[in-house]
């Protein structure tokens, strides 16, 4: 794990610094796991952007957003995040107000004006039926649509609430599987090739509608391009 300081690229003038720090200690005061999963969340984000080949800079603000994607979760009660994904309409309601509570948080500090955005649409999905705004394609910020996957993987790997964990193989499964549908087919492709070089995953068989038994293709076949092999165990090593 990176140290805190490692991830605030941005010039250190004003009290940029203190302001990022004082975030975060906040979120580690309120709930331990999410303090992890956003630095976890910024080495991932961080890790695509550089093998997308982006700038030093634009991976700077990537990574500096990534870390502060979820301050919005301040204002959502722990009872809410601890049943996620299984959450009543009102209490869904409230959770999706996150994205735009952190912003808010951060709108009127201009050294933070090149992240509000990717704060804001971290949530939205390449089809169009993300939120808040409904963003498709490259409509939804670069640096969000990295954000997105990178968000993902390690909620349903280190989750709030035990009970939800998924391993790490069912996780790029599911990731394969929403190409093209919740996330950029290209950020998909950079993740897992940025996280699990020559990586081994499972063919999980997809079909082509529900209860039908017609099998289409597997997961892992939406990626000519990565290395796939049948994992010869059930399980394989976590990332770490």
């Amino acid at each position: 794990m990176l140290s805190i300081p490692q991830y605030l690229d941005f010039a250190y003038t004003g009290k940029t610094k203190e302001i990022c720090s004082f975030f975060l200690e906040l979120l580690q005061r309120k709930n331990e796991v999410l303090y992890l999963h956003s630095q976890q969340v910024a080495n991932y984000s961080a890790s695509v952007a550089a093998k997308l080949g982006l700038s030093r800079k634009e991976i700077g603000i990537i990574r500096t957003a990534a870390l502060m994607h979820d301050i919005g979760l301040l204002s959502v009660p722990n009872s809410i995040m601890n049943k996620f994904p299984y959450l009543s309409t009102r209490e869904l309601a409230q959770y999706k107000r996150h994205c735009i509570a952190g912003c808010s948080m951060l709108e009127n500090m201009e050294e933070f004006s090149g992240i509000i955005d990717l704060i804001r649409s971290h949530h939205e999905k390449w089809d169009g039926t993300g939120y808040p705004k409904r963003l498709k394609g490259v409509n939804i910020p670069l640096g969000a649509r990295i954000i997105a996957v990178a968000d993902y993987y390690d909620s349903v790997i280190n989750p709030c609430a035990t009970q939800w964990q998924k391993s790490h193989q069912e996780a790029l499964q599911e990731l394969l599987s929403a190409m093209g549908t919740a996330f950029d087919p290209e950020i998909v492709k950079a993740f897992i090739e940025a996280i699990v070089p020559g990586n081994t995953i499972k063919p999980v068989p997809v079909f082509n509608k529900k209860g039908s038994g017609e099998k289409i293709k597997t997961a892992a076949a939406a990626l000519p391009s990565v290395a796939t092999k049948v994992a010869e165990t059930s399980e394989t090593k976590e990332y770490e």
